[in-house]
């Protein structure tokens, strides 16, 4: 069995995601250019760094630190992990912090369950390819991992607006059903992504990416009212497929396209 895949993004350099599900595979003695933030998510994996051998079971986090050498195999029968990638020079622009991690001093601590859904959000987001919620997670999970495992201090919240949130909730509003990237909302109101997301949630409530889906979902329930199919009306509004506008549309409305449009057409 190997459903291994690497997931990547020409517009996001320097981060990678592999998704890992195998047998019998092992890794011989290796680094990475990379910080690397994995969840074991079945199974038990192991590998030996520094010094000592280490068993990781479901639950528990993988840290390394960029050019570590370890070995790296399943314990178990089948193994499946998840293991973010970011290049120590990304971090800067990632982060927006003037003082950046010292590094992950323990390899694998347990998790509570934030960074292995994190990891699976962005699993998801790197295959639908929606750039907006990509990165917006990627910061999230970042921030999360690296305040609670990699000596960063808690950021401070920006008190600064200057009409930049409302600008960008214009622009969300006139530009909904088009592919909008993180940056490309920061850039505008000359903003780093991160405080643009802070701002934008203290204003509105939620970040800028569900604010999107949100009113994707309100346009979506006026067009189902008329002759256009569920999938026509999902790629009309930049979704990734009919599966993800129904997940998204039951998430917000609590029932299905389908559903929705039988009940307001009766």
């Amino acid at each position: 069995m190997d459903g291994n895949r690497l997931l990547a993004k020409p517009w996001l350099p320097g981060v990678e995601l592999f998704h890992a599900d195998f047998s019998g595979q092992a890794f011989g003695r290796h680094s990475h250019d990379a910080f690397a933030i994995g969840a074991i998510v079945a199974g038990v994996g192991g590998y030996q760094c520094r010094g000592q051998r280490h068993a990781l079971p479901a639950g528990t986090l993988s840290l390394m630190n960029p050019e570590e050498p370890h070995t790296g195999h399943a314990e178990s029968q089948r193994l499946i992990y998840r293991m973010l990638y970011v290049e120590e020079s990304r971090l800067p622009s990632l982060l927006g912090r003037k003082r950046l991690p010292d590094g992950f001093r323990m390899l694998n601590p347990q998790d509570d369950g934030r960074v292995a859904a994190g990891l699976a959000c962005l699993a998801g987001e790197f295959e639908r390819g929606d750039a907006l919620a990509l990165e917006s997670e990627l910061l999230a999970l970042l921030e999360l991992v690296f305040v609670r495992h990699g000596g960063l201090r808690a950021a401070r919240p920006s008190v600064r607006d200057g009409g930049a949130t409302a600008q960008v909730r214009d622009y969300l509003e006139a530009n909904y059903a088009e592919a909008i990237s993180l940056e490309q909302l920061a850039d505008g109101v000359q903003r780093h992504p991160r405080h643009l997301i802070e701002a934008f949630r203290r204003v509105y409530g939620v970040p800028p990416h569900t604010y999107l889906l949100q009113r994707r979902v309100r346009e979506a329930k006026r067009l189902l009212l008329g002759d256009q199919s569920p999938l026509a009306v999902a790629l009309s509004l930049g979704f990734y497929d009919q599966a993800h506008f129904s997940g998204t549309f039951k998430r917000f409305t609590g029932v299905t396209p389908g559903q929705f449009r039988r009940t307001a057409l009766v």
